[in-house]
């Protein structure tokens, strides 16, 4: 069976880190040929296991083909139709046109680098889809130019909610959406805002979680007198960070008597204007010092929770799919403060953690921390979350069964 699994850049950096906790255990399926076509590629790739091969057919003649595809695309039924949907919508500037254009070039372009591919190599028994955007949409349109059999997409956040796209837009999913085989979404609130957004059929929707590797060793609470923060995250405004800033400083003044220590982990284009904020806010508190780490390799992120005492993973986002981070610290029996927005509320539980209000201000964070970090239940939630974990999202159970799905769809 010929799958092919197509990334942005996987396995080459950056980012996509978390495929590597799944594709491991393709390497289990000796029918399975498997292909990564990342969409760019530079530098030197991951390691992958042994039989897996990487195809750069996305990444070749990248520029004149683009040109060539966006003369196509201007007299497009693709384009055609999404400036309707965006005159039905109020959404028709100049903006959003050219938004469309380059969308519905790229889909061309790669649709037609797909089919170049299956000419070379065989037809595509399945095209798997790590994000639910343009490579997505171009192997439906394979699929319909009869070069691959099946395709399946995941969908995970900023390829699933509008509100994370400049005027709520999101370009061409509607017209692609009944092309999908399966599409697997990481939560019950992510399969009803596909269908009630963009006219998913539940019937070939299907819940499958991510998963995190369960960690041998745990995190330690911090001794009396100190309390340990931790927060993760690409330095964005949709991550709300200056919210976490306003709950420390909180935090730290109506604990004067504790050692509060701050860690971020993460980069991204708002670290140094996010670490200036922390200064002029934070600067002046006695009690509480911080560190912004910037980028960490994945498999780097896992230490930060286990080489030092961590007491609280805090998240502030406005959106969400379903955070992996959180995964991870909760793996490490680290319990999270979260608000609950897209998919975290089917991480994040009172039981486990502190599940805030979708936008919580710096108040509502700080007493969160306090309740996880210093309440009298502190010791459950992280037996807890450990738990929900070793429950709900264990890596070597999830992604066994993802396969299996995708293997079956490809086998009929």
């Amino acid at each position: 069976m010929r799958i092919v699994i197509l990334t942005n850049a996987y396995p080459y950096h950056p980012g996509e880190q978390f495929i590597d906790d799944e594709i491991g255990y393709w390497a289990e399926h000796e029918e399975a040929r498997v292909t990564l076509m990342p969409a760019v590629a530079h530098g030197e790739p991951r390691p992958l296991p042994a039989g897996m091969s990487i195809d750069t057919t996305f990444t070749s003649g990248r520029w004149f083909g683009r040109l060539k595809a966006v003369a196509e695309a201007l007299f497009s039924d693709i384009f055609r139709h999404e400036i309707d949907h965006l005159r039905r919508t109020r959404k028709l500037e100049w903006r959003t046109m050219v938004r469309a254009l380059l969308h519905s070039s790229k889909v061309l372009q790669q649709a037609s680098q797909l089919t170049r591919y299956a000419e070379r190599n065989g037809d595509i028994d399945v095209a798997y889809c790590y994000w639910n955007d343009t490579q997505s949409y171009a192997a439906v349109l394979a699929k319909a130019r009869g070069r691959v059999r099946r395709v399946v997409s995941r969908v995970h956040g900023v390829d699933l909610y509008e509100p994370r796209r400049y005027r709520d837009y999101m370009p061409l999913k509607r017209q692609f959406i009944g092309g999908y085989d399966r599409i697997f979404v990481l939560s019950s609130h992510a399969a009803a805002y596909m269908a009630a957004t963009y006219g998913a059929l539940p019937e070939r929707m299907e819940l499958i979680p991510l998963g995190v590797p369960l960690e041998e060793s745990l995190s330690r609470p911090s001794p009396d007198g100190s309390a340990h923060i931790v927060s993760v995250s690409f330095c964005l405004p949709v991550k709300r960070l200056e919210r976490i800033v306003d709950a420390l400083a909180m935090f730290a003044r109506e604990n004067p008597a504790l050692s509060v220590k701050w860690t971020h982990v993460g980069g991204g284009p708002l670290l140094d204007a996010t670490r200036e904020l922390a200064r002029s806010r934070l600067g002046g508190i006695a009690n509480l010092s911080f560190e912004f780490m910037g980028f960490v390799p994945h498999e780097n992120v896992k230490r930060v929770f286990l080489d030092e005492p961590v007491d609280v993973m805090v998240n502030a986002s406005e959106s969400e799919g379903t955070p992996v981070s959180i995964m991870e610290a909760m793996s490490a029996g680290v319990p999270a403060v979260a608000p609950n927005v897209g998919g975290i509320s089917y991480v994040v539980s009172n039981r486990c953690g502190a599940l805030l209000s979708g936008s919580p201000d710096g108040r509502e964070i700080s007493e969160a921390i306090a309740r996880v970090a210093l309440g009298k239940d502190r010791d459950v939630l992280r037996s807890n979350a450990r738990i929900e974990i070793e429950n709900r999202f264990d890596a070597s159970r999830n992604y066994r069964d993802f396969i299996a799905n995708v293997i079956s769809v490809g086998a009929t």
